[in-house]
């Protein structure tokens, strides 16, 4: 095995493929203790990686410059200089293709899914898991180096002070004890969950005296305001835009139960520990986080009743909006 010592990890965005590429920084960390490893990323995301010993240099990609000339031999002068002896392209995209080009660095490599012509740049590495969940195809290119270790591990900032800081927020907003997070918005119609419903389970939540908090980015502000204007109660608790990203991290870690379509905050809610029922895709992402549209209903109902009758009040995430809006009502209020 050869002794790497000056590393590039190129993962520029977004939210939730930068977690599923943090179980391959730790096994990388594992392999390589006494290694340089510097991760280039866009600054909206830079917060999410953890500091030392895992990384040691954060690079930020402007994606607002990347296409302009004067920039990328901007980006090419300053990776020269580095002198990298290994680049990893978690990516494995157009642009990541891009600056893994502009190091300089002779030893290319990256997760099988080469796109954009992405291969042309980093040879693409392929390994037991190349048909499986994309954490693992991302694990294979550490285990081509050499890593033989197991489990699936996310090394994150560290958040302690962003948990006081919650929950200062959650105090002053009237929450108390437990809560159910809601996580309306997500990047794709297909995905989404129709607004009526959100309220449904908000507003029957609210009737049983739980909590339930609405989270998510500015934008998705009108998501919130007609969950609420539905719900009409006390009980569900605007925090649209009211958290940084390391303060999101903390409101997923205390939640007792994560629901939402399939985005960032989900595989935030993951990464943090959240109990889940791996037999059962609806109910979220063991290490997977993958949704199968096919499903049957009786799937649905068996997870639904191994969850309720053996975890009582346990933290797990749901994920719309594949199943009906019955069963994931049914499931939240049970737990």
């Amino acid at each position: 095995m050869k002794d790497y010592k000056n590393i590039l990890v190129i993962k520029m965005s977004s939210l939730g493929d930068i977690i599923h590429a943090l179980p391959s920084l730790y096994a990388l960390r594992e392999l390589f203790p006494d290694a340089c490893i510097t991760w280039a990323i866009h600054e909206s995301f830079a917060k999410i990686l953890p500091g030392k010993p895992w990384i040691d240099n954060v690079y930020v990609i402007d994606r607002k410059r990347i296409k302009k000339i004067n920039y990328l031999l901007q980006v090419r002068k300053d990776l020269h200089k580095k002198q990298f002896d290994l680049v990893i392209d978690l990516q494995m995209i157009a642009k990541s293709g891009l600056i893994s080009f502009l190091t300089g660095c002779h030893e290319r490599i990256g997760y099988n899914d080469a796109r954009e012509c992405s291969g042309l740049f980093s040879r693409a590495i392929s390994g037991k898991y190349k048909n499986g969940h994309i954490i693992e195809q991302l694990l294979d290119v550490i285990r081509y180096l050499g890593w033989q270790g197991n489990g699936i591990h996310f090394p994150l900032h560290d958040y302690k002070n962003e948990l006081s800081v919650v929950r200062k927020k959650l105090s002053e907003a009237g929450v108390i004890g437990k809560y159910v997070l809601l996580v309306p918005g997500t990047r794709g119609e297909n995905k989404k969950w129709p607004i009526k419903y959100w309220g449904e389970l908000a507003k029957r939540l609210a009737k049983k005296g739980i909590f339930c908090i609405i989270s998510g980015t500015v934008g998705e502000k009108s998501m919130a305001d007609e969950i609420r204007r539905i719900a009409q109660s006390k009980y569900v608790v605007d925090f649209i835009g009211k958290t940084n990203l390391l303060e999101l991290i903390a409101l997923e870690k205390m939640a007792a139960v994560h629901v939402s379509s399939d985005t960032g905050p989900l595989h935030i809610a993951n990464a943090v520990g959240t109990p889940i029922d791996t037999s059962s895709a609806w109910l979220g992402p063991d290490k997977t986080a993958t949704l199968a549209q096919g499903i049957s209903s009786s799937t649905i109902w068996q997870s639904v009743n191994k969850v309720c009758s053996s975890t009582p009040f346990a933290t797990f995430t749901i994920i719309c909006p594949f199943f009906t809006k019955g069963a994931i009502i049914f499931a939240v209020e049970r737990v």
